[in-house]
């Protein structure tokens, strides 16, 4: 994985889209994104729990015309989040996940799935750890520690899983540095 401890321009939005890496192992079980946002930890913990922020940061990394249908997130160890999405020539998406450890404002971690359609999820899920580090004034490190239930295909996961996350997440900062 890449080295994250060398200093970085963080001062504009674009400097820190640039540190924005997406790293998919190996052997496609797990994946690490690492970014650097505009805002003290506590306001990213929000923007990643919050059904207000989360509305708006989901939709920017989805194709044009989708549509988040529902979005639910109880932030508490044992809480529950649902987000819900119908995308245009794919139909629903849905993300069920329940939080397993909260350590507000620094650490949250979750057991996510993923389905296609308006249907349970069942099998194992995907394991995630955000950490949120502040690494200057007003300025906080994210690290997603992404373990997945099955391999991912590396180019597929590069043009769309990593292609939307960065996406969303560049609209992130620009809400929580706004």
């Amino acid at each position: 994985m890449t080295d994250h401890t060398s200093p970085l321009d963080v001062s504009t939005l674009d400097a820190r889209k640039g540190s924005t890496t997406i790293e998919l192992s190996e052997d496609g079980s797990s994946y690490q994104c690492v970014r650097v946002f505009g805002a003290e930890p506590d306001r990213i913990f929000r923007a990643f729990t919050e059904p207000v922020d989360l509305r708006v940061r989901f939709l920017a990394g989805a194709p044009p015309g989708s549509e988040l249908t529902v979005c639910e997130s109880d932030p508490v160890e044992g809480g529950r989040y649902h987000y819900a999405m119908v995308i245009p020539e794919h139909g629903v998406m849905a993300w069920h996940g329940a939080y397993t450890h909260v350590d507000r404002p620094d650490r949250l971690d979750a057991e996510e799935w993923f389905v296609m359609g308006d249907v349970d999820p069942i099998g194992p899920p995907s394991v995630q750890t955000l950490t949120f580090e502040p690494i200057a004034d007003g300025y906080t490190r994210m690290t997603m520690q992404v373990n997945l239930p099955e391999a991912e295909d590396p180019e597929t996961f590069m043009e769309q899983s990593a292609a939307g996350l960065a996406t969303s997440l560049a609209t992130m900062d620009e809400l929580v540095s706004a």
